[in-house]
């Protein structure tokens, strides 16, 4: 039981880095993404979405309720709101993007083919 608390407080202390650096995750997860399959880095996407709400919820939660000033923690709140919304959208975004790209390597035989017999017809 030490462990599994041991193990979030050390993902909570490198949590800082990663939403200043968004734009290089992006362009990791790119590089990766002949590795893994697109289903992988959408699971991989949800649960790194997941893992950030989950925290910063609690984080902004503590932090309402230690201002003690009902405007500070309305703004708190609001800032919350906005940065969610503004990681789903960009999580949603990925994923959309990766379930094109999957589309169109699922279908990329079968456009060939199907370029392949129109292109038959078309000359004959």
């Amino acid at each position: 039981m030490t462990e599994a608390t041991t193990a979030p407080k050390a993902k909570k202390a490198t949590k800082a880095k990663p939403a200043a650096a968004k734009k290089p995750a992006a362009a990791a997860k790119a590089a990766t993404l002949k590795a893994k399959t697109s289903l992988e880095l959408a699971q991989g996407i949800i649960t790194e979405l997941t893992r950030t709400n989950f925290e910063e919820t609690v984080e902004t939660a503590k932090a309402v309720l230690k201002s003690g000033d009902i405007r500070a923690a309305v703004e708190l709140q609001g800032e919350f709101v906005r940065a969610a919304l503004k990681r789903n959208i960009d999580a949603a975004r990925e994923i959309n993007e990766l379930a094109v790209s999957a589309v169109k390597d699922a279908t990329a035989p079968y456009t060939a083919k199907f370029t392949e017999a129109f292109e038959k017809l078309r000359a004959a």
